[in-house]
């Protein structure tokens, strides 16, 4: 009686595990783009003092990435031993970042838009890493 119940057992596991199937997915490799901003290369808007800005031209981010894919900007102001993602606050000020179609804008504020406080530039050359993801879109 053993021998017959150990033989169906045997091959209810030889059918149980040669009816698996190993799947492959394929990764979508990111793609990665380091900028570096000087403390020279920060602009002013005419009339707002709480505010700099730095434009980053970018043409590979195109309206796939907008409306599809995703974007994550990090900065990094000691060169390259760590990074925050943005928005974050260096000393006291709110860095952010708005992006559309082949452009980037990273914005430098005073974290209580007080229109008489005049936001001090970075001192130190600050690095940005922008990485273009490609996602499943699921409306």
């Amino acid at each position: 009686m053993k021998k017959p119940l150990t033989l169906v057992v045997g091959f209810l596991v030889v059918l149980g595990v040669s009816s698996c199937t190993k799947e492959y997915y394929d990764v979508v490799p990111n793609k990665t783009f380091i900028y570096t901003i000087k403390p020279n290369d920060w602009k002013w808007d005419e009339g707002v003092s709480h505010q700099i800005y730095h434009d980053i031209d970018l043409p590979e981010l195109t309206d796939y990435y907008i409306t599809q894919g995703n974007v994550s900007v990090a900065m990094s102001d000691n060169g390259e031993v760590s990074y925050d993602i943005l928005p974050s606050t260096f000393g006291g000020t709110a860095f952010s970042v708005r992006y559309t179609a082949g452009f980037v804008t990273i914005y430098a504020e005073d974290p209580i838009a007080d229109p008489e406080y005049e936001v001090p530039i970075p001192t130190a050359t600050m690095t940005v890493k922008i990485t273009l993801s490609d996602a499943e879109y699921i409306p």
